[in-house]
């Protein structure tokens, strides 16, 4: 009888050819791509979540004849005409099918998915490309259909998309950080 070697695992292969999958996945899933996405998600959910009681939730209309306060008194006017735009109509109707109905907590979700992703260096590659690609195609969607209340930022538009930066970016660096201390 002969005896076979048992072939080595996925992580001993003498070509390392597992480990150049493993990093070519995680460079995808913490790119510059997903991470330009994922931070404009983090601007857009913080803007939204600032203006959504004087204004209205991500995905839902203000009430006719509503007062709104003086910064927002154009937005009923802004969304009346962005509605009219086919871009914003199929952005909308992306994230309305997307979301299941609930743009907020789909945005809320991405984000996080976001951070815990980039978080977390040991995680299943595939899965956590997986989550990042679709957290950073969610976001996009929800930036393009956003833009009245990114309109509502002003002055504070710059501050909030260099806020998500930094957090998409510290969460991205830090494991790295942690990783090189040990």
């Amino acid at each position: 009888m002969t005896t076979t070697e048992a072939e080595p695992a996925p992580d001993e292969r003498p070509d390392g050819a597992a480990h150049s999958d493993a990093s070519r996945l995680r460079a995808w899933t913490v790119g510059r791509t997903t991470g330009l996405a994922q931070a404009l998600g983090a601007a857009v959910l913080l803007i939204t979540e600032f203006v959504r009681q004087d204004v209205a939730a991500l995905g839902a209309r203000v009430p006719q004849g509503a007062r709104l306060p003086d910064y927002a008194a154009d937005f009923p006017r802004l969304m009346d005409t962005v509605d009219g735009q086919w871009w914003f109509r199929a952005a909308e109707a992306v994230r309305d099918a997307i979301s299941f109905g609930e743009p907020r907590a789909a945005l809320w979700a991405a984000v996080c998915a976001a951070l815990v992703v980039r978080l977390n260096p040991d995680g299943p590659p595939r899965t956590q490309l997986f989550l990042s690609l679709t957290g950073a195609g969610y976001c996009a969607v929800a930036t393009l259909s956003a833009l009245p209340h990114l309109a509502l930022a002003g002055a504070a538009l710059p501050f909030a998309l260099l806020l998500g930066a930094i957090a998409v970016a510290l969460a991205t660096a830090v494991p790295h950080a942690m990783r090189t201390r040990q």
